[in-house]
């Protein structure tokens, strides 16, 4: 019966975070100028959004909303189909999870993927190890670990700072806040659960020791923290984000999702992870990502064929014309306008 509750509690918790929908604005209530801090981006011929620039380190405030609103925000009806797509890819695959497993790393085994010593210590200082994957079968299951969604944060900062795009910055704030929500997430997940890796199993499908103290779960980490893949809840959680943020870009979502389904199955060839730990990873990093987007812009409403607002939409254009200096004296007058 705890087993029941704890799973149906987080099933629910996370199914609430779908409720958060996007804040609207109309054009007409935009000031003459925006200024340097709010910029209105175009991101196809019928929807523009508002980002402004986020205050620094805004991402730990909120990463705390998550927690203290999402519960509030719930609608159930909209949220039923979500909800019940992962606790049916769940339950099925926890039916099938030995047999996945099996045949992922009969496969792996049969054409070489499987990889005993994916890590190579590459650091100068003794005892102080920095890993880096040893081949590249192996780099694929460092994607959604943090490493590289950390590199992918920065690289939206650096730009934003360097062109003053509040875009790349707000996309950066977000893949912070997302990176520091789906890892707590996923620990209070793990604690809850404590379900043994296939590397681990001492039953088929893995053990699960709910509640176990803390000391008994660091004492064997392997052993319970299978439930769920933080690997794709980060990973799902940051391609959401970017493709949300950038919709023109329609590459983006093909190659998320292709990296993502070779990382998971890295994932289940190395041990770490059953088929059954996906589902809910996979919709938790979706929900949060969504949601944390929806509060981080504004969809701008035109009523209009005003386009003064709507800066990096429009190619720039020079102008050159004749001007009367005064004094008998004329010129030539070059102007930018975007």
């Amino acid at each position: 019966m705890r087993k029941i509750y704890c799973l149906a509690l987080f099933f629910y918790f996370i199914s609430n975070s779908y409720s958060q929908e996007i804040k609207t604005i109309d054009q007409s209530q935009l000031p003459d100028s925006l200024g340097k801090d709010s910029t209105i981006y175009k991101v196809n011929n019928s929807d523009s959004y508002l980002y402004t620039r986020p205050k620094f380190l805004s991402y730990f405030k909120n990463s705390a909303k998550n927690f203290l609103s999402l519960p509030l925000e719930a609608d159930k009806k909209k949220n039923l189909p979500g909800m019940a797509a992962i606790v049916g890819l769940t339950a099925i695959s926890l039916c099938y999870d030995e047999r996945i497993i099996l045949a992922a790393q009969k496969f792996g085994k049969y054409s070489g993927l499987l990889d005993d010593d994916p890590d190579v210590n590459v650091s100068p200082i003794k005892n102080v190890p920095l890993l880096l994957p040893g081949s590249f079968n192996a780099a694929l299951f460092y994607i959604g670990d943090g490493t590289t969604e950390l590199a992918v944060d920065a690289s939206f900062y650096i730009v934003g700072l360097i062109k003053s795009d509040n875009r790349a910055l707000r996309t950066s704030c977000e893949l912070s806040e997302g990176i520091l929500t789906v890892g707590i997430y996923v620990q209070i997940l793990k604690h809850i659960t404590c379900r043994e890796t296939p590397m681990r199993r001492s039953v088929p499908g893995g053990k699960w020791r709910f509640l176990s103290s803390f000391e008994e779960y660091g004492s064997s980490v392997p052993t319970h923290d299978a439930f769920p893949s933080g690997h794709l809840a980060t990973a799902m959680m940051t391609v959401t984000v970017i493709s949300m943020n950038y919709p023109e870009y329609k590459f983006i979502k093909p190659l998320g999702y292709t990296l993502m389904g070779i990382c998971g199955y890295q994932m289940l060839d190395y041990g770490v992870h059953w088929m059954s730990d996906y589902p809910l990873a996979i919709g938790m990093g979706y929900a949060l990502a969504r949601n944390i987007v929806n509060r981080g812009r504004t969809k701008v409403i035109s009523n209009s064929k005003n386009t003064a607002h709507l800066q990096h939409s429009i190619k720039p254009e020079f102008n050159i014309q004749p001007v009367y200096l005064g004094f008998g004296t004329t010129g030539l007058s070059l102007s930018l306008t975007f």
